[in-house]
């Protein structure tokens, strides 16, 4: 009875290590999904998951995976031009999702990375100026991702844009603070490409510094000048959101004006990007937004 006991125990472990190998398969095939530009596909076959998923870490791998699909359905109904109700209930839903890999597992920066996207693309949905009381809280929850996560560079990349969005005159909007956010995302970026944990370069992190440099506008000279304060400032704080607005002090810039190197980084990215013969359909946007970017130089 012993040795039968024993038997069928082995038998029970053996099909819960095929179903947890099954869930990885799962994930991954999610995960190539949300590649290949079929997010309404990696939505289904994450919600299927969800039944069966063990609380905490598990179930929080799921969940972000599900807003950041979420989110990139609300991108597909804005250019497809969606009712704007419609594209908001969207990334209601997408935040939502975070909001519970939060809850699920609050040590998992990719909950708060994913709910504060979701946040941002609602703000620029619904209007900058209509939707400013949700910066200071999408801003703090970039600053728990990085908290979790200080090598994170999608934090980085998203902290520019929204210092760049925010008017600096009623709220805590800065162009500077948006340039070297940008630039951090970017080395950070290259790092984890190098690494091979980044699968593909992010033309819309180089994309995004562009934008950032146009709109700070400084001259050589005064490139050059901020350089030993920001330096300063860095080494005086030891919060990696403050070292994040200093960082370009730590790094060598070129010596242009920031329109220059502005124009240099957009006419690289429009050749990368237009040499891609099956872009995908962020592609198509970095792609447009380049062009933009550098006709209006």
């Amino acid at each position: 009875m012993h040795r039968f006991s024993l038997t069928i125990l082995a038998m029970i472990l053996m099909v819960a290590v095929a179903a947890v190998a099954l869930d990885e398969e799962a994930i991954e095939r999610a995960d190539a999904l949300y590649d290949e530009d079929r997010p309404d596909e990696a939505i289904v076959l994450l919600e299927s998951l969800l039944p069966t998923a063990a609380a905490g870490a598990e179930r929080a791998e799921i969940l972000w995976r599900l807003s950041r699909a979420t989110l990139s359905v609300g991108e597909s109904m804005e250019d497809a031009d969606a009712e704007t109700n419609a594209v908001l209930a969207t990334y209601e839903q997408g935040e939502q999702y975070a909001i519970e890999a939060v809850a699920a597992d609050p040590d998992n920066h990719l909950g708060y990375y994913w709910q504060s996207a979701n946040v941002g693309k609602w703000g620029q949905a619904r209007g900058i100026l209509n939707a400013l009381f949700r910066a200071g809280p999408m801003r703090d929850l970039l600053r728990q991702a990085i908290e979790k996560a200080p090598e994170h560079a999608g934090s980085y990349y998203v902290l520019g844009q929204l210092y760049a969005q925010v008017p600096g005159i009623i709220s805590f909007g800065n162009n500077d603070y948006a340039v070297s956010l940008a630039r951090k995302s970017i080395d950070l970026h290259e790092a984890e490409y190098a690494a091979g944990v980044a699968d593909e370069v992010e033309h819309d992190y180089y994309i995004q510094l562009a934008s950032h440099l146009i709109d700070r506008n400084w001259n050589a000279r005064r490139r050059a000048r901020e350089q030993q304060n920001k330096v300063r400032s860095y080494e005086r704080t030891s919060d990696p959101l403050e070292r994040g607005w200093y960082y370009e002090g730590t790094i060598a810039i070129s010596d242009e004006s920031d329109r220059g190197e502005a124009e240099r980084l957009l006419r690289d990215m429009i050749r990368r990007l237009e040499a891609i013969t099956d872009r995908s359909d962020g592609q198509e946007r970095q792609l447009e937004r380049a062009r933009e970017l550098k006709a209006g130089l």
